[in-house]
């Protein structure tokens, strides 16, 4: 066994994971969803109670799934662009800069949608205890490109796949 390898083998969830989470309450609307996401440049967030347990989690491609456009959830209220007219990516969700381009997104929806409304709670989750194997078998096994770390239903920090290449790159 190489010394990378001895040492990638010691590596868990809580060594490589952020610790400091952008977080959004299931009561935040859409709009403030979207515009936390501009602001910090970020794709995505989990979706946490006031005590910090793990609902789920809400990104840019949910906002924009073609079935939430479709039901009315994500429209837009004037303008020349309107999301019927965006294509999809290959697996029919929307991409970030769709959705942060559009500057006329019906307000009253926008308001009165929550966080709630529409986040994914099927979320890819590991303990602080998980290996880096185990983290990375996830990763793949899910399609995901990070995981959430939960210590007693409640999260604790996020592993992204940049988190697992630094990792890596730091022990070569």
């Amino acid at each position: 066994m190489t010394t990378a390898t001895s040492t990638l083998g010691k590596v868990h969830a809580r060594d490589i994971m952020q610790r400091n989470v952008f977080k959004l309450e299931p009561t935040a609307t859409i709009d403030e969803a979207v515009t936390a996401f501009q602001e910090l440049q970020i794709g995505g967030a989990p979706v946490v109670d006031r005590s910090g347990r793990l609902l789920g989690v809400i990104s840019s491609s949910d906002i924009a799934r073609p079935e939430n456009m479709r039901s009315g959830h994500v429209d837009v209220q004037r303008g020349d662009y309107t999301m019927g007219e965006a294509s999809p990516d290959d697996d029919g969700s929307y991409d970030e800069e769709v959705v942060f381009s559009m500057e006329d997104y019906s307000p009253g929806v926008l308001a009165g949608t929550s966080v709630a409304d529409l986040m994914n709670t099927d979320v890819v989750t590991v303990s602080p205890d998980a290996t880096l194997k185990q983290i990375c078998k996830q990763l793949v096994k899910e399609h995901a490109h990070r995981v959430m770390v939960v210590e007693r239903g409640k999260l604790v920090g996020i592993v992204s796949t940049l988190d697992v290449a630094r990792c890596v790159a730091d022990s070569l």
